[in-house]
């Protein structure tokens, strides 16, 4: 071999041992950064259907509640009992029903019907503004669901409405049942997504699919034709988080598949996967293409050298090159994540700071060094974190996570979900902890609103009925731990419809607004009075030293409702019907002492209203 084919090997060799060094350094930089890219944004994503799926579940419960509501009046529930047992004709319960129904229909938006069965199915009356539009021999449902409705001639494949049922019970029993339809517009908001996503909801059977039309404007209920969780044969469990799979146009899509629980229906949503990661693999190729230019740059430099050596220069150079870019990585990484991330030594005292830590705090990072990191931990949010018990976990499973609530001067706490990772030294022994902070404001902001939604009276802000219901079951169970008893008060307003026939409804509700102001204001601090439903409220007194303290509570209760209240610039005189049953003495279950206590409330009822009857 002369010289020159030698040369021209030598530099051969050492081109293709620079161009793959490069390719070596941009599989081993970008490979755990795509993996942690792209399970980032799948994982946001995925969030993205949760909250979809829970805000569903929201708006179900919330007509669900309507329902209950409306079928939860004691008057009512005994009208219709004397009907199931023949003491009372049709036509009289249709006058007696009918003006409460359109009262109820009212106030409820996107309402499309109410229809009221008796105890054996059969229609009794119905309103609303479909009402007449709706079907004549309509079957009753037997829960929350979605289905399609003749309304229109024009439009043959229906109109689909939200139905829900609730019964009417009468000492525990049905005596009928109240349909209520409604419109979807509730649902636009959570079908809304972006132009490269889609989202609908399939019944638990997969028979039928609700969807918005390509213009937004109206729902259809139509079947499943083109599923892709059918297509694929997915079924939707605890351990799916999402599945890849392809449109008919060959367009590929991250899809996922969410129960609406609670209820036989499932929210199957995709985006294509070029908005998902379009972005962000963009920024990945850049980088790639940065390292493959410069690998070949070098390549270049070593044809011109001519020199044997030029093997070890490029491994030597190409090692610089790889660890500088991955310290570059890094320091962008820190510096211009969203996420919070301190690096502490093993007291928890700050050894460095991003950018985004600082701008929680409003104190500059170079500010916080060498401070305790708990002092920006509100301690009334985190009473039991300290770096000891972290320090304890760390131990036993080398990672610590736990919800926190940063703080700063003059600014509010904000929760943020604290994830604690160690830095071992050659010893594996703890170095530094390195600390990443994620906002998780909107989360928590999202389950305090739901947990009021469903544990609140929106009129009043009183406890509404399942609260109450929960309210009297630990009652309960605390004074059969403590052997004490309390009294549960059933409480109906006197001359309450007059204001609404006179005044207009939302004098009604104002004037229920005041009751209830008045109502908390004058309770001990362990009694709980809420609202049931309509103009009933229940109180549930504290611990009773005897009998006359609840006969003492409840003619205070009257007293305060029989004084005056401004309504609408006119003073309103109403008064209380209060029916009181004991615990034990009267009923040891929650069902027995509301139905003594309701009972109890009629008595005064009937015999002249504005007084008080013991059970």
């Amino acid at each position: 071999m002369d010289i020159f084919e030698q040369k021209r090997r030598i530099i051969s060799i050492a081109i293709v041992a620079v161009v793959l060094t490069g390719s070596i350094i941009a599989v081993a930089v970008s490979a755990p950064l795509i993996r942690q890219i792209h399970q980032q944004a799948t994982e946001s994503a995925s969030r993205v259907a949760d909250t979809k799926a829970q805000s569903i579940k929201a708006i179900f419960d919330h007509h669900r509640g309507l329902a209950l509501q409306t079928a939860s009046r004691s008057e009512l529930a005994r009208m219709m009992a004397e009907y199931r047992d023949g003491h009372l004709s049709a036509e009289s319960l249709k006058r007696f029903t009918r003006p409460r129904l359109e009262d109820s229909a009212r106030h409820i938006d996107n309402l499309a019907a109410i229809i009221r069965f008796d105890a054996s199915g059969r229609e009794l009356i119905r309103v609303g503004p479909l009402a007449n539009k709706l079907p004549a021999n309509l079957a009753r449902p037997s829960g929350l669901d979605i289905q399609n409705y003749a309304l229109e001639p024009g439009n043959p494949a229906g109109t689909p409405l939200l139905q829900t049922m609730a019964s009417i019970q009468n000492d525990n029993e049905p005596v009928g049942y109240d349909v209520l339809l409604f419109e979807l517009a509730s649902l636009k908001p959570a079908f809304e997504t972006g132009p490269d996503s889609n989202l609908c909801l399939l019944d638990a059977q997969r028979t039928r699919r609700l969807s918005l039309t390509d213009d937004l404007a109206r729902f259809q209920l139509t079947p499943p034709d083109g599923c892709l969780a059918e297509k694929e044969r997915i079924m939707a469990t605890s351990e799916l988080d999402h599945f890849r799979s392809s449109l008919s146009d060959g367009t590929r899509v991250l899809a996922f598949v969410r129960p609406v629980e609670g209820y036989p229906w499932e929210l199957h949503m995709h985006s294509r996967v070029s908005r998902v990661f379009g972005d962000l693999i963009k920024d990945i190729v850049i980088s790639v293409g940065l390292i493959m230019l410069l690998s070949a740059i070098a390549g270049i430099w070593v044809w011109r050298s001519l020199r044997p050596l030029v093997h070890a220069l490029v491994d030597q150079a190409s090692l610089i090159a790889r660890s500088s870019e991955e310290l570059r990585l890094a320091q962008q990484v820190f510096n211009h994540t969203h996420e919070a991330i301190a690096i502490c030594d093993t007291r928890l005292r700050i050894i460095r700071v991003n950018p985004a830590f600082g701008d929680i705090t409003g104190i500059e990072p170079k500010q916080l060094m060498g401070k305790k990191l708990l002092e920006f931990i509100d301690p009334a949010h985190c009473q039991e974190i300290t770096h000891e018990a972290i320090h304890r976990h760390l131990v036993a499973e080398n990672a610590w996570q736990g919800e926190v609530w940063l703080t700063a001067p003059g600014s509010s706490p904000s929760p943020n979900l604290l994830t604690v990772s160690p830095v071992r030294n050659a010893r594996g022994q703890f170095q530094q902890l390195i600390l990443t902070f994620s906002d998780i404001t909107a989360r928590v902001q999202a389950e305090k609103q739901m947990f009021r939604l469903a544990h609140f009276d929106k009129l009043t802000g009183l406890p509404n009925r399942s609260a109450l219901e929960t309210h009297l079951e630990q009652a309960i169970e605390q004074a059969r731990r403590q052997h004490h008893h309390f009294a549960l008060m059933f409480l109906d307003l006197d001359k309450f419809k007059p204001v609404n026939d006179t005044l207009g409804h939302q004098a009604g509700d104002e004037l229920l607004r005041h009751v209830a102001k008045r109502l908390k204001h004058s309770m001990r601090a362990n009694d709980v009075v809420g609202r049931r439903g309509g103009d009933e409220f229940v109180i549930i007194t504290g611990p009773l030293g005897n009998d006359n303290d609840a006969l003492h509570i409840a003619r205070k209760v009257i007293q305060v409702l029989n004084k005056p209240f401004n309504i609408k610039g006119q003073s309103v005189q109403i008064g209380a019907s209060v029916g009181i049953a004991l615990y034990p003495d009267n009923g040891q279950t929650a069902e027995i002492l509301l139905a003594r206590a309701d009972k109890a409330m009629y008595t005064v009822k009937a015999s002249g209203r504005n007084n008080l009857a013991f059970a």
